[in-house]
Order: structure tokens, then sequence, then C-alpha cells
């Protein structure tokens, strides 16, 4: 930690009203003896504020250099959590409460009336939540590594429950929390609670092999909402309540967003920063959106991913964060545009940092690469029956081991990020299609998607479809992924009507963006299959081996669209 020249005061515990009478706790750290107002940066979280490595070191920003900037940094509790009253309802309080938070701060003698936000994870939902209520004292937020949408890419993705991730953060972080709160209010309580729920912290793969409804009723002590979001597995009224997606147009600040090609918010971290940039409230939030993407995983932010070594120019620390986003705050403060190019991408394959104007870049391309019998590449398919199929087997589905996933087992990140997948490969319930070698270096940075023919004896059913890339030593190296719900084809609202036995239809899926070169010589490997366990609750009503066909003839195309740069 670089060393200060300000003595710092921190006041811990200081209580911030609510509207409707909750009050929330916060720690304020001010320049010692300087009682001068000054902006003030903002952090609400729910991963317990007097956390050095949750609420400071993960977000990457150092209180101490902040004031000797000339900040005031104020930390809090969200609503239920940690030291803060209330109870704990995920999304749907942090408007309210956030746009109270950051009235309460601009009028306190401390600070000059001006409010910037930062955070990652669900402190940028706190963020993106109070932004959109236009708080006047706001002028500016940092969300990182967070999404647009808390049913697609948070709870759901192509209709299929994120289970990994939905385990892992109730596990993990808020039965922590409220055991925290329960030990002192209730110590008969906590303890009853937690000898039900260590028996799953400490073997996750019981946690994991429990339906999600059977999970939910095990936690609802602790977190009753996952039985709401259980009950809404479509994108309805319920979710677009607390979206950030249908609301863009109400947000009037700059914003700088961080995200990794392996994270699992990354879809909705660049949905949010293209999003902004195009339909944003004034011009001066339009042309002061930021994006910066990674080589990292959700937790993974070093020089390594997966099974990479990418140098020390890969790692987080050396943007050296903290600057990063004061320089970003101060420059909006004093009505300038933000420094910097608009977009920051680091390219695997060449390794390193580039700069560009747009993202996508303008200089993108889509090419389709067809699958023909085992192969992929750009020429179409010719007439002809062309048919594979594989059996989707519900008491053992293809397992996750690689990609953008965060689900336990992986405190380590000993799953997550680009790994071999030729163990996954070899199954007989995966196809996969390998292209020939490629004969020159060739980039692709952008969105992925795959757009695929199927057909089955089943009514409804899941197809997960990856991109890997494959070295000439073998090792097919994780790219990208998505998944989709046949009944979701037509949508997140779902309901599209059930399929007959071996009818054929076209499922689109959202794979992973990305930005990489890939060497002379390299090849690329779709594989298709119907699960990819635990990070995806296999489809509940597979009960029995299911059948499923996937065409790819003249009549039924199907390809994957690639970001050619």
């Amino acid at each position: 930690m670089l060393q200060t020249e300000t003595d710092v005061l921190t006041r811990r515990g200081v209580g911030v009203p609510m509207r409707d009478g909750v009050t929330l706790l916060a720690d304020l750290f001010l320049p010692a003896g300087d009682d001068r107002p000054r902006p003030v940066l903002l952090q609400r979280t729910p991963y317990d504020r007097t956390s050095t490595n949750n609420a400071l070191a993960a977000p990457g920003l150092e209180p101490a250099r902040a004031i000797d900037r000339g900040f005031a940094v104020v930390v809090q509790d969200v609503r239920g959590c940690f030291a803060s009253a209330g109870q704990f309802r995920p999304f749907e309080q942090e408007g309210d409460d956030g746009e109270d938070t950051i009235a309460w701060i601009a009028a306190q003698p401390w600070c000059d009336g001006t409010v910037v936000t930062w955070g990652a994870s669900y402190v940028g939902a706190t963020q993106l939540l109070a932004a959109v209520r236009r708080p006047p004292a706001l002028r500016a937020a940092m969300p990182w590594m967070t999404t647009d949408d808390y049913w697609d890419g948070w709870t759901y993705r192509g209709g299929a429950l994120a289970h990994g991730f939905v385990v892992r953060w109730l596990l993990n972080a808020l039965a922590n929390n409220e055991l925290t709160r329960l030990r002192s209010s209730d110590p008969q309580l906590a303890e009853a609670l937690a000898e039900a729920l260590d028996p799953l912290a400490d073997d996750q793969e019981t946690a994991l092999r429990l339906t999600p409804e059977a999970f939910a009723e095990r936690v609802a002590p602790l977190a009753p909402y996952l039985r709401d979001w259980l009950a809404h597995p479509a994108r309805d009224d319920w979710w677009k309540a607390t979206s950030i997606r249908d609301r863009s147009a109400a947000i009037d600040v700059p914003m700088l967003h961080l995200g990794g090609w392996f994270d699992i918010f990354l879809t909705g971290t660049l949905a949010n920063y293209t999003r902004l940039r195009e339909q944003a409230a004034t011009a001066q939030a339009r042309a002061g959106q930021r994006l910066i993407v990674g080589p990292w995983t959700h937790a993974a932010r070093g020089e390594a991913v997966g099974e990479l070594l990418l140098g020390r120019n890969a790692a987080r620390a050396a943007l050296d964060t903290t600057t990063l986003q004061l320089d970003f705050a101060s420059a909006v403060l004093r009505g300038e545009q933000p420094p910097g190019p608009p977009v920051r991408l680091f390219t695997l394959g060449v390794d390193r940092w580039r700069e560009e104007q747009a993202w996508p870049p303008a200089r993108m391309r889509e090419q389709r690469w067809f699958l023909d019998g085992g192969a992929l590449g750009p020429v179409p398919p010719p007439d002809g029956a062309g048919r594979s199929a594989f059996v989707h087997d519900p008491a053992d589905p293809v397992p996750t081991i690689a990609g953008a996933t965060m689900q336990p087992g992986d405190e380590l990140c000993l799953v997550s990020g680009p790994r071999d997948r030729r163990a996954v490969q070899a199954r007989a319930d995966v196809l996969t299609f390998t292209s020939a070698p490629l004969e020159r270096a060739t980039e692709l940075t952008g969105p992925l998607r795959a757009r695929l023919w199927v057909a089955s004896e089943a009514p409804d059913f899941d197809v997960v479809a990856t991109l890997s890339w494959v070295e000439p030593d073998g090792r097919a190296l994780h790219l990208s992924d998505g998944i989709v719900r046949a009944s979701f084809r037509d949508g997140p609202a779902g309901g599209a009507p059930p399929l007959r036995a071996g009818e054929p239809v076209r499922l689109e899926l959202a794979l992973d963006a990305t930005s990489i070169v890939l060497a002379p010589g390299t090849r690329l490997r779709l594989e298709v299959a119907g699960a990819c366990a635990p990070r995806f609750a296999p489809h509940p009503a597979l009960r029995a081996p299911t059948r499923i066909e996937l065409l790819h003839d003249a009549g039924h195309p199907s390809h994957v669209v690639l970001p050619l740069a």
C-alpha cells in the first residue's frame, strides 16, 4: 500500500436514516483536522463495511489515498446486512436507500454537495439502482463487474437457473452475514441455523446436488427471497421492476465500467456501457462512459487466469485502480471529460492492452462458420442429410470445468477461466466440430453467437454451446459459451410453445464476448451439449435420458458467428 500524506480521521458506525425510519450504519473517513467540505466517495455494500478485503481491496480503491486527493469516503452496510437494520431484499431496496443515503451525505457539513459511487459485483447494483433515480448530488459512478439485469445474467441465463453461482453467493456471503447478525440478537436461533447450514458450507458438493427448490428451503430462514427468485423463472414484471436494462435513459452521470473476459457478469458490463453510451440522459453522460475489460474471472484478477500465465501487465493491480478511479472522478467533478480512450481491452494471444474508440470495434465484421459433419468452417454445408445426435442423461449431466463461472469449490479459481476441455469433449453426450488449422493470425474481438437447428423427442430441453481454441499440442482451452432453453427461444419472457417430437427449431445462443488473437496453426472447436452442471441447473422436466439431434445441412445451416477484427 502506498504511503499517504494526510492523517485520516475514522468515524465508525455513523447512523444514516432512511425514509421509512430504518437506520443504516456507515464508516466515515475524513482528513484529520480539516473540516472543509469536499466531494464524497460512497460505497454501499452487503459484504461487511469493516472488511478490509471486501470493502476496500476487492473494489480497488484505497480511502487514505482518496483523502490525499481531496475526497471524503463513506462505506455503508446496506439494509439488513451486518450492522444495518431492516431486512435484506436483494435489489428491491437499493433504489430508495441509495437515493436517501446520497441525499443525507450531500447535506452534511463535510460534503460539498457532490457524491461519486464505487464498488464491484452487488455493489455495482447498489450504484446503478440509485443512479436511475437521478439524485441531484450524484455526479459519477464506477460500477465494476456487475450486470444490467438481475434475472438475465445474475439468477438465470437463457432460461436456465445459474445454480452454481446462486448457491455460492448465498452460502459464502449472505449466510455469514445473517449468522453474524443473529449471534448478537438471537444466539440460540443462530446456533440452530448454523447446524443446518454448516454441512452445506463444509460439503459444497452436497449443496450443489440438492435441487434448487430443496436448497431454497434449507436457506429460507436466512434468505427467504430465493423462493421468490424460483417463483419467477421468466423475466416478468417482478424482475423488470429492478432491471437497469429498461432504465438506461434515466441515468445522467458518466460511469467507469470494468469487466473481465471470464467474469460471470461480462455481458451485463458490456451492455451497461454500450447502452449508456447511446441512451444516457445527457450528452455529457453519454460521452463520459468508459469501459475497461481485462483477462479476469470474477474472483481472479492477477497475472494468471485459468491455465494461462499472461504476465504482470495483465493483473488488475498493474492498472493502479485507485489512481484510475480518482482520476476519473476528479475529471468529472471538474466538469471535464474523463481521461483516456472510451475503451481499453486486454487482448489474449498477444497479451497486451489496446485502446479502442467503441465497443465492439468499428473494424469488426461478423462471419458465419458452419457446422458440417465434425468440421467447422466458413463454407456453408451441402445439401443432404446432415444430422448428429447425443443423449442427455439428467443423472449424469455434462460437468462444468471452465469458463465464466463462480460456484462452490472455485474459491481457489480451480474451475473458472480458460481451461483444457478435452475431458468433456471426449464424452459421448458432447458433439464437437473442429476447424482446420488457421493459416494466418486471426483476431476475434466482439460478441459471439451460435445459431443451431435442433430437434428432440422432448417438448422442452436445454442446449449449451461452447467455443474453445485448440493449441498445436492438442489442448482445447475454453473461450466462450452460452445456454438457452427451448421454451425461451423467443426471448426472456419464455412461454414458447412446446415442441413436437422431431420438430426442428432454430435456437440462438448469446455466447460471451472476447478479444483474442489466434496464432497460425490454432484451430477453433465448437461443442454442443445438453447441460453444464452445476453452473446451470439441469432442466427439471427431463428425468430420463433424452435424445437431442443437431441439424447441419443446407436447409438447417447451424453455425457460430465470429467477430473478426
